[in-house]
């Protein structure tokens, strides 16, 4: 079974819309079909739904920014999923460990200009 992730809620009824399927809580599930004999499921992450933390999560001194301490650069860049998306990210995550899903195909849009 194959997991496919959009950006946006409408994106993913447009991409499952073809296909015979059911909506679910969060996410769509496609019947078997010619493309897809065990079936899919169609999720969304309605846009970013993760952020760098703030500098004062790294270290309490970088919560009042000064010149002496710019740039704030931590050692590695910690993120944290947005507050108001945190159901979609459960959604996902269970989807994503879905011991049915053998494959995760991203359908988000790129965010290349040319």
């Amino acid at each position: 079974m194959k997991l496919i992730i959009a950006e946006k809620p409408d994106q993913g009824s447009a991409l499952a819309s073809v296909f015979k399927h059911k909506r679910q809580n969060g996410f769509i599930e496609v019947f078997p079909n010619e493309l897809f004999p065990n079936g899919a499921f169609v999720t969304w992450a309605i846009g970013h739904i993760c952020h760098l933390i703030p500098p004062e999560k790294y270290r309490q001194d970088w919560k009042k920014w000064s010149l002496d301490n710019l740039p704030i650069i931590p050692e590695q860049f910690e993120y944290e999923v947005t507050k108001d998306k945190f159901k979609q990210f459960a959604i996902i995550k269970k989807l994503v460990s879905d011991s049915r899903v053998s494959e995760i195909i991203h359908a988000g849009d790129c965010d290349v200009s040319l």
